[in-house]
């Protein structure tokens, strides 16, 4: 395995929807993502635009996503979504940066800036039970299966309390 690269996460912004179109447009990256199909126009254009509205971030649906930058080149997409449970993280990684460690990488820089953004430490994501990989991603930095939704396993993590018991 290659050793985990230096990433920079920046807002996304319109100019980066081509870079996400490409990932949206290839079934080997939506396998896992949805019902598995590659998003049409339609959906393209209402979850960027989405992620593009700025929302405040206390309103339930409210998104905020970020690209993951390796050598200023972008190498994936950071999701987040404020839902009722929490914190909604999502990850998108182009093939030719897979086995890489962006996702995992991306994963860490979203623990260090999300909590903080959407003033909240629960976070939840969604995973394909046939998605081992980011199962593993997943696990690796302290969420826990606690429930399946449509198929997908919810995992959560959960910030330990600062307060002593």
């Amino acid at each position: 395995m290659t050793s985990t690269p230096p990433l920079q996460l920046k807002p996304f912004d319109a100019t980066d929807v081509p870079f996400f179109a490409n990932m949206a447009a290839d079934p080997r990256v939506t396998k896992f993502v949805g019902d598995g199909s590659i998003w049409d126009q339609a959906t393209l254009a209402e979850k960027t635009n989405n992620a593009l509205r700025a929302a405040p971030l206390n309103e339930q649906g409210a998104a905020r996503w970020f690209v993951a930058l390796h050598d200023g080149q972008p190498v994936g997409v950071l999701v987040s979504t404020r839902r009722e449970a929490g914190v909604e993280i999502g990850y998108w990684v182009p093939p030719e940066h897979w086995g890489q460690g962006i996702a995992g990488s991306m994963v860490d820089a979203g623990l260090e800036t999300i909590p903080a953004l959407y003033d909240s430490d629960n976070l939840i994501a969604r995973v394909d039970p046939d998605n081992t990989a980011s199962a593993r991603v997943l696990t690796r930095r302290g969420f826990h299966v606690t429930g399946c939704e449509n198929g997908l396993d919810r995992y959560t993590r959960k910030e330990p309390s600062s307060a002593a018991p």
